[in-house]
């Protein structure tokens, strides 16, 4: 499953089912991920103690932005690419609350329980 996306609908469609409820319950967050090159564009993410919706397109006053190569992020999705090799190497760019960007990596991981 993972390992298809490679576009915002992949993303919007992957992003609920890998969603971990327990660790999302302490988060009240709106994130808006920016994507560029094929494949790309724009999508958003609110959590709300627990609860996730997302929707494509850009939302106002996002807590987090998220900028990368589309590839780049899809790869993060699907397991192939490590989330902090690309923020050390600046291919993914965080503006905003960088430990509201990391909670994302346990609120979608493999390994969290929901």
């Amino acid at each position: 499953m993972a390992d298809s996306v490679d576009s915002i609908e992949g993303a919007l469609d992957w992003l609920p089912k890998r969603f971990h409820s327990v660790a999302a319950a302490d988060v009240s967050a709106v994130y808006l991920v920016e994507l560029a090159g094929p494949g790309g564009g724009a999508f958003w993410l609110r959590i709300d103690d627990g609860r996730l919706s997302v929707g494509e397109g850009r939302t106002p006053a996002p807590d987090v932005v998220l900028r990368a190569a589309a590839p780049d992020f899809y790869g993060f999705l699907a397991g192939r690419e490590n989330p902090d090799l690309l923020y050390m190497e600046e291919r993914i760019v965080v503006e905003g609350s960088l430990s509201l960007a990391l909670k994302l990596r346990v609120i979608f991981s493999a390994s969290a329980s929901s």
